[in-house]
């Protein structure tokens, strides 16, 4: 994953040296644009590429929804909102080129 030319060269760094943690809301989300034709993804490819390349599956619990109740920002998208929730709870930095996420100024999101 590292060698992916659209990563820049400090989020290949930052890749290289985590454990990379992967939200069951962004599994999720990926095959809803998947059944709307909005994203390639072959039958079994995720779990397939998780176990490939390493990734460590987070969970949704209970408390990461409640956390989601806490967050100060006005961020519209609910995946978005769980991912930054999760990353809280979990103490995770959450990487991210989606400029409406960074520019929230929240210390968990890097740019990606």
């Amino acid at each position: 994953m590292t060698a992916d030319a659209r990563l820049g060269k400090a989020t290949q760094r930052i890749i290289a040296k985590s454990d990379i943690v992967v939200s069951a809301a962004s599994i999720w989300e990926m095959v809803l644009k998947s059944a709307r034709g909005k994203l390639p993804l072959p039958q079994g490819a995720i779990d397939e590429q998780l176990q490939a390349q390493g990734f460590v599956l987070l969970p949704i619990l209970p408390r990461h929804i409640e956390a989601v109740r806490s967050l100060t920002c006005a961020h519209p998208d609910p995946f978005d909102r769980l991912l930054i929730a999760q990353a809280q709870d979990e103490k995770l930095k959450f990487l991210t080129r989606d400029a409406s996420i960074l520019e929230l100024g929240l210390p968990e999101v890097v740019k990606g």
